[in-house]
């Protein structure tokens, strides 16, 4: 019973994972992206489809085992088949979830620097802005001097 909620909270895990992701995959289709990141998000994207393969193929090789078990309940052999996958490390899902980790780390890096790199952009912008308007109005303070230079009509 056990091992069931540890599978159902891992599989649980996985999921809320990708509905994560998904949604702000959802929020980066509305904005521009930079070649490096779209590139990261594509990553992302297969190996969101490497976890669902490996966890479909985890649940089938648990499902068989268990069936294997349950026509043939010889507890010797059952407790060697579970000593040999510990030992041999059966962790092909747990190392795609860590990948997994790495790669989105390195999506909110990405997403963060283009953040800073806007912003940048931005404040230059407004500096430039600003110095414009700065000309502008010593242009429009010399306007009226300018005026008077005409005869009134």
């Amino acid at each position: 019973m056990r091992d069931v909620v540890a599978s159902y909270d891992k599989i649980s895990h996985i999921f809320e994972r990708i509905h994560f992701f998904l949604q702000r995959l959802k929020a980066y289709t509305g904005m521009p992206l930079t070649d490096e990141l779209t590139g990261l998000l594509g990553k992302i994207m297969g190996h969101l489809l490497c976890i669902l393969a490996l966890s479909t193929k985890t649940m089938r090789e648990r499902r068989m085992s268990e069936l294997v078990y349950s026509l043939f309940p010889f507890p010797i052999d059952y407790g060697e088949e579970r000593f040999l996958k510990r030992l041999v490390g059966r962790t092909e899902v747990e190392d795609a979830l860590e990948r997994l980790d790495m790669l989105t780390k390195e999506e909110i890096s990405m997403a963060v620097a283009r953040n800073l790199e806007v912003a940048c952009g931005i404040d230059h912008d407004m500096k430039a802005t600003k110095d414009g308007m700065q000309h502008l109005q010593s242009v429009f303070m010399h306007v009226p001097t300018i005026y008077s230079h005409f005869p009134k009509q």
